[in-house]
């Protein structure tokens, strides 16, 4: 049983490992959560690596039940609720909000060092079942409160915000996503409650195929159906606009002309990934084109280009929709912060947002 456990750990780090490749050699351009999903599960395969490493040279590897294993958990769980953020709401997560997602950890992470400073001792145990008889030590009290806190941040999930005009996904995604999410997290406590050889056995099996199950729904189901939707949209779009469409069709239908038409159309500097090589690809042509035809309607570069849509955008909300939440605002057309927001809002305006209101 222990070379099926051994073999089975060194699968585990394999599977990952190729897993993480392929989402990192599949990442489209500008696009973080592939990105975000691909280092997460290469951490999972520094876990395995770890543990076969030790079971290979007759070590014991890191218990689980024990105050950095747990800690190690929550920090996995934490990473996992940062990708469907990022899919949810593409440029929501910056520098600030990652460290508000983490202090938790951090915070845990200060509590453990400082118990370790005052002298409180971590004996080691194999399970939670072994762990229960001395519940009245301090560290037992501790490693409780971790097991609990792996597996709350699952509702964190539903609480991600979603923008009002861009997304990557719906619904149904995410609630697949949630299950599986669940599952892994379920799998986990079983294994902090009994430590044979066979349910840490299986436990690998779970969660690599968990990692599996989420790399293959975001590179095969999640934008093949954003794809679908987006093309039943446009179709709705040519349905409504039929006389939008026939004057543009009347046109010499320019590169220029349809960068316009396609940005009326897809409101696509909403997402804050937009890359000249997206909307290139998007408009099917090259980026030194259409870098030439975004010159040809007087701007210098791409970035000016979609700095100013975001811009008009913001003040056409402000004005029809009487939202003086400006930061709120800002995010939903497409910036990632509130700095660099104002900043192009006053190079186009010469204005702060409180000054071009109040005036």
């Amino acid at each position: 049983m222990k070379s099926l456990y051994l073999a089975t750990t060194f699968a585990a780090a394999i599977a990952c490992l190729l897993t993480s490749l392929l989402i990192f050699a599949r990442r489209k351009s500008g696009e973080r959560s592939r990105i975000i999903l691909a280092c997460i599960v290469l951490f999972s395969v520094a876990n395995y690596i770890t543990r076969f490493y030790a079971l290979s040279n007759g070590e014991v590897p890191e218990l689980v039940i024990s105050a950095p294993m747990l800690l190690l958990a929550i920090f996995m769980v934490i990473s996992y609720i940062m990708y469907p953020i990022e899919v949810i709401s593409p440029g929501y997560l910056n520098t600030w909000r990652i460290i508000k997602l983490y202090s938790p950890l951090l915070f845990l992470v200060l509590i453990y060092n400082v118990l370790k400073i005052f002298g409180v001792a971590f004996p080691p145990f194999h399970s939670l079942l072994e762990m229960l008889p001395h519940f009245t030590r301090i560290d037992v009290w501790f490693r409780i409160f971790l097991v609990v806190l792996v597996f709350t941040p699952v509702v964190l999930i539903f609480m991600v915000p979603y923008t009002r005009r861009y997304n990557n996904t719906d619904r149904v995604w995410m609630m697949k996503y949630t299950i599986c999410f669940i599952v892994n997290t379920i799998a986990y406590i079983i294994i902090l409650i009994s430590d044979h050889l066979i349910i840490k056995t299986l436990y690998y099996y779970v969660s690599v195929g968990c990692s599996i199950y989420i790399a293959y729904m975001e590179l095969f189901e999640r934008l093949i159906k954003q794809q679908e939707s987006n093309s039943a949209e446009t179709t709705n779009e040519y349905s409504k606009e039929p006389e939008y469409i026939e004057e543009a069709e009347e046109k010499t239908n320019s590169l220029c002309e349809r960068v316009v038409i396609h940005m009326r159309r897809t409101s696509d500097y909403r997402n804050p990934d937009i890359s000249l090589n997206s909307m290139a690809a998007s408009l099917y042509t090259n980026r030194t084109t259409l870098s030439k035809a975004l010159r040809e309607l007087g701007y210098t570069n791409f970035n000016a280009y979609i700095n100013s849509l975001r811009i008009e955008d913001f003040i056409n909300r402000v004005k029809n929709e009487r939202i003086y939440n400006y930061q709120d605002i800002f995010y939903n057309v497409g910036f990632r912060s509130r700095s660099t927001a104002i900043r192009n809002f006053k190079q186009y305006t010469g204005k702060t947002p409180s000054e071009y209101f109040n005036k």
